[in-house]
């Protein structure tokens, strides 16, 4: 499927059809949009950072690597859009910019060694790229998509039976939004395999292993990375980003 070229119209229409479902089956009015992350300019106003929308979606059908990042739910108590998230840490600033959450950290992070990567180019080492002025600017502009499979705020943490009932509730408009994307790399992050095996139910049939952590469909050749959650503390931020890297690089 072509990415809809109004596709921030696309998602909001979407999301409307969420919330009256999510009334319906009893899950609240509240819905937290995701989607193509804004490129426009970011602003700091009573304390808080966010992102205005620019010129993504042209950004987004250019571009030669799209990556869309799936997560579980957002981790707050109110709904907010995650399109305009910026991963700076609040209250610290107009002239400070800070990224200090580990789940914002390695995204960047990984964002950064996939697309500096390629067959005849080995992924650059942790250490040369565990730098904020390195990582983070890349990240504010690359071609990101991020979805969470639930809508709904959340918490600190989502069980799997949580996350499985409602990947099932809303299928249908989840695999639009994931399938609208037409992302070249999906990222799914956590959820034990659960959202992975929600991309081959659902859209790529065909996915095929090729090592622990990545999976491509022959079909339409795009790469699917099965990781770990972004804040994950079972392994150090070296660990998961050499381990992800070294599988997605050994599959090119």
């Amino acid at each position: 499927m072509k990415t809809p070229p109004d596709i921030h119209a696309f998602e909001n229409r979407l999301f409307d059809e969420w919330q009256r479902r999510s009334l319906r089956c009893g899950d609240g009015g509240e819905i937290a949009y995701d989607g193509l992350l804004y490129r426009g300019a970011f602003a700091y106003d009573s304390g808080y950072w966010i992102r205005l929308p620019g010129n993504e979606a042209a950004g987004w059908q250019h571009a030669p690597q799209r990556i869309l990042i799936l997560t579980k739910d957002l981790n707050d108590t109110e709904a907010w859009d995650i399109r305009a998230e910026t991963g700076r840490q609040n209250h610290s600033g107009a002239d400070h910019i800070l990224i200090t959450a580990p789940f914002y950290k390695n995204l960047m992070r990984w964002v950064y060694g996939i697309l500096h990567t390629s067959p005849g180019i080995p992924f650059p080492a942790f250490d040369a790229i565990n730098r904020q002025d390195l990582y983070q600017p890349f990240y504010d502009h690359a071609p990101i998509a991020r979805v969470n499979c639930k809508k709904q705020p959340g918490g600190a943490s989502l069980p799997n039976p949580t996350l499985r009932a409602f990947l099932t509730r809303y299928r249908d408009l989840l695999a639009r939004q994931i399938n609208a994307y037409d992302a070249h790399i999906i990222l799914c992050c956590g959820g034990s395999d659960l959202i992975k095996d929600f991309v081959r139910e659902t859209l790529l049939p065909d996915l095929r292993r090729i090592n622990d952590w990545i999976y491509r469909s022959p079909s339409t050749r795009q790469t699917l990375i099965n990781s770990y959650h972004p804040s994950y503390r079972g392994m150090t931020h070296r660990d998961l980003y050499t381990s992800l890297l070294t599988a997605y690089h050994s599959a090119l």
